[in-house]
């Protein structure tokens, strides 16, 4: 059987590879998102925590893996939280783990569209860069947009059409997040000139 060595991981890096090679084991599509994924695609910025979605049918099986492997966890409780608010958080040592269902179109294309990347030598998967850039133009939170405007600057990988058609299709045209994405991409582009 893999085990997750929660005790061995002393950073959320770590931990996101492990955690992956387990639920790769599981045959549990995943991915991986947050400042982890912000690194992985050329932006860094420390964390304390691994953000991972799952498939929501698959929520029971993620509460068998996770204990199996040594992360306690209010099974109950979990699955309350995750088929309601469509997030429930646990933890592996000293690490949060931040679990997210899809229950917005959004969240499935970031299963749909995730990216595998050699991490420690393990295949992990990851957001892709444009969904990464989803997630944080709807959490909104002003590092979220420092982040962004870092992301644009140095992911020749990005697709910024594809944000902004994403985010449009998600919030509509008039939603002030689509404004916040024309303007870090303007923005971006005026300073590389």
């Amino acid at each position: 059987m893999n085990r997750l060595l929660v005790v061995q991981s002393t950073d959320a890096l770590s931990l996101a590879v492990e955690l992956g090679r387990v639920l790769d084991a599981a045959r549990m599509p995943y991915a991986i998102g947050g400042a982890l994924a912000l690194g992985v695609h050329g932006v860094s910025r420390s964390t304390q925590d691994v953000d991972v979605f799952i498939r929501p049918e698959q929520l029971d099986r993620l509460l068998q893996v996770l204990t199996e492997n040594g992360v306690a966890v209010d099974h109950a409780k979990a699955r309350a939280e995750g088929l309601t608010e469509g997030v429930f958080f646990t933890w592996a040592g000293t690490t949060r783990i931040d679990v997210f269902l899809p229950s917005i179109d959004l969240s499935w294309e970031a299963l749909r569209t995730r990216v595998s990347i050699a991490i420690q030598g393990q295949a992990t998967w990851f957001l892709s860069p444009e969904l990464l850039s989803c997630f944080k133009l709807l959490f909104f939170r002003p590092k979220d947009l420092l982040d962004l405007e870092r992301l644009v600057a140095t992911s020749a990988a990005l697709d910024v059409a594809r944000v902004r058609q994403l985010i449009v299709e998600a919030m509509g045209a008039d939603d002030e997040r689509v404004r916040a994405w024309d303007d870090i991409v303007a923005r971006v582009k005026a300073s590389a000139s």
